[in-house]
């Protein structure tokens, strides 16, 4: 204490001038190739820093130039991964530092060399027809390319997740060693996907192994993970609000006077073994949460074309000849915490409230269902429009619409004739619901009628998503057939190989795209097949 002339004391306060340190590179910055193999378009930065940062990695080569961004929860010494580079190609990659108080450090620039894309057979073959970037959703492309030829193995053995720019070009991939179904970005910035083999697997940007979920009563038996009381995973998989996962299985009933025909309503029945599905929620303990059944609430006996097609004797169980159901696709909605299912050879979907496991909806075709399920569907409007069948991905849209995509197969019910693919055009649709009065109304479809110069025809597979900025619709074509008046005769296919397309649609550009990619040749005359079960588009590559 001081006093001062007039006798007052008074405290003496120093203010310090001493402005907090700017943060500091502790070692310089290094950029290595990523040690897993299986994302070989990613390399592993790191360097020491002097405090908690946000790490700012720009990246660039002779076309392009992005920027990651890792927040302070990621310690740069352990490694960040520098992802979107292109193949084959030298990129210069700066590195910033930032700490709290918005202070920044540079360090001297890097170089990095990126390895060639694979060849032949082990990569798909990838051409851009329409590029529209100023009309199209921001971001890039991602999606779980198949391929096929005459040895199982050869396709089942092959998984692969693709992302690619608005050019075609591939920023990123990861190899499996089984096929994938559907794929999930998740909130905290890892992908999980669903496995020919009946496994969930969670995997960061670099292909690192995160988790791995297994179907416990898969026929593989165990392995390594953790066990979920099922009996399959197949298709598709939703990430819940609550962190805990949504996800399709199955079970098998043994039904007496089973049908044995989609075609002879007079074929002999018999006591068949018969597979249902069943959507699960588990959580990342592998402990399952909810359960519904398919078996329980919708009828047997009401079967669709290809369910004895063998689906599920291909995949392990050879004893079960017949496949009632064939859920396809799940999505959660929050707005009134319920699960939409999707069932393929039923030409249905299914809305089940969450909590009473009552179905509150059913939207398609609504021939041969009870009185009481057909209570539940909608009428079609306009007149003219057309029901989907066969269809793959229900998706809620913007402003209450709901989406999906039509593969359009066989357009007819057991034991009616089915259509010829020649007279079939895949799609994706959108409705209106009007949940009162029960009423569907078409909005808007990307092709309407079978058209020759534009047929294109995907018997299985197919995927729908609108974009949330621009309101276009991403559209993922599954498997096409051949553009040859052979392939026009058969639901199932000549024998040629596959290709497919992803299309991106402004809905008041009508049906031309504003984004075309096509895997594969359309003629159908190439040795390996290309197909695609689904994709998203992702708006960055990192998540801070």
């Amino acid at each position: 204490m001081f006093i001062d002339r007039f006798g007052v004391p008074f405290i003496l306060i120093l203010a310090s001038h001493n402005a907090p340190a700017a943060p500091r590179f502790l070692t310089q910055p290094s950029v290595a190739a990523n040690p897993n193999a299986s994302v070989p378009l990613a390399a592993v930065l790191r360097f020491q820093a002097s405090g908690p940062v946000t790490s700012v990695i720009r990246v660039s080569d002779s076309k392009n130039k992005w920027e990651l961004r890792y927040g302070p929860d990621r310690d740069p010494a352990a490694g960040l991964p520098v992802v979107g580079m292109r193949a084959g190609r030298k990129h210069a990659i700066e590195v910033e530092i930032v700490d709290k108080a918005g202070q920044r450090a540079s360090a001297a620039a890097l170089e990095f060399t990126t390895p060639a894309l694979p060849e032949g057979s082990e990569f798909p073959p990838i051409r851009v027809s329409v590029s529209k970037p100023e009309r199209m959703e921001p971001g890039f492309t991602l999606f779980s390319p198949r391929r096929s030829g005459r040895d199982n193995k050869f396709s089942t053995g092959f998984g692969m997740l693709l992302m690619v720019d608005h050019a075609g070009e591939p920023v990123w991939y990861y190899r499996a060693d089984s096929r994938i179904s559907d794929l999930e970005r998740l909130r905290n910035g890892n992908f999980a996907f669903i496995t020919q083999d009946y496994r969930v697997i969670e995997i960061d940007l670099l292909g690192n192994v995160v988790h791995q979920w297994y179907a416990s009563g898969r026929p593989a038996g165990p392995t390594t993970g953790t066990p979920v009381e099922a009996l399959t995973f197949h298709h598709e998989l939703d990430e819940l609000p609550n962190g805990n996962f949504l996800a399709l299985s199955s079970e098998i009933r043994e039904i007496d006077g089973y049908y044995t025909s989609e075609t002879d309503k007079n074929a002999p029945r018999k006591r068949t073994k018969v597979m249902g599905d069943v959507a699960i929620e588990f959580t990342r303990a592998g402990e399952v949460v909810w359960k519904w059944k398919a078996f329980d609430s919708l009828d047997p006996f009401r079967i669709g074309y290809e369910t004895f097609d063998g689906y599920w004797t291909r995949r392990g169980f050879p004893d079960v000849p017949a496949d009632f159901s064939h859920a396809n696709g799940l999505v959660y909605d929050a707005a009134d915490d319920s699960v939409i299912v999707n069932f393929r050879m039923l030409s249905n979907v299914v809305k089940i409230d969450r909590k009473t496991k009552q179905i509150k909806w059913i939207l398609g075709d609504p021939r041969g269902l009870s009185p009481e399920l057909r209570a539940k569907t909608f009428r079609l409007e306009p007149d003219g429009a057309q029901w989907f069948y066969h269809q793959h991905a229900p998706t809620p849209g913007p402003g209450g619409t709901f989406l999906l995509f039509d593969n359009a197969n066989y357009r007819a019910w057991p034991f009616d004739p089915p259509a010829k693919a020649g007279d079939s055009q895949s799609r994706a649709v959108e409705y209106g619901l009007d949940e009162k009065n029960r009423i569907a109304r078409q909005v808007w479809a990307s092709e309407d009628r079978p058209k020759p110069e534009k047929w294109a025809y995907s018997i299985a597979m197919g995927d729908v998503d609108p974009m949330p900025k621009t309101g276009n619709v991403l559209v993922h074509y599954g498997f096409l057939l051949p553009r040859t008046e052979a392939a026009r005769q058969s639901q199932r296919g000549t024998g040629e190989m596959e290709w497919t397309r992803i299309r991106e649609y402004s809905r008041s550009g009508g049906s031309e795209p504003v984004w075309e990619l096509i895997l594969g040749d359309p003629a159908g005359t190439a040795s390996v097949g290309w197909h695609v079960y689904g994709g998203e588009r992702i708006a960055a590559l990192t998540r801070e």
